[in-house]
């Protein structure tokens, strides 16, 4: 595979964090949105692969394609 993109540590970190961080969600008769202090509890533990901001930003926005996701499946046609 030529088009194969480079592996980066700092994106599979990042979505390895989101994995560890979206497993404290609330489901409150849906899924609720991440918030703060969900990642302030992992940042507790581990250390930020990049800038805090950035990684802030990456996490949340992981978590609006997640919650669109569960949006289109759950929404009647």
């Amino acid at each position: 595979m030529d088009d194969a993109p480079e592996f980066s540590y700092v994106a599979h970190s990042i979505l390895m964090a989101f994995n560890v961080i979206a497993r404290g969600r609330s489901y409150h008769p849906v899924a609720m949105p991440l918030d703060g202090s969900h990642i302030n509890a992992y940042l507790e533990l581990y250390e930020a692969p990049c800038e805090l901001h950035i990684f802030v930003e990456c996490v949340f926005a992981l978590d609006n394609l997640f919650l669109d996701g569960v949006r289109e499946r759950v929404s009647p046609l």
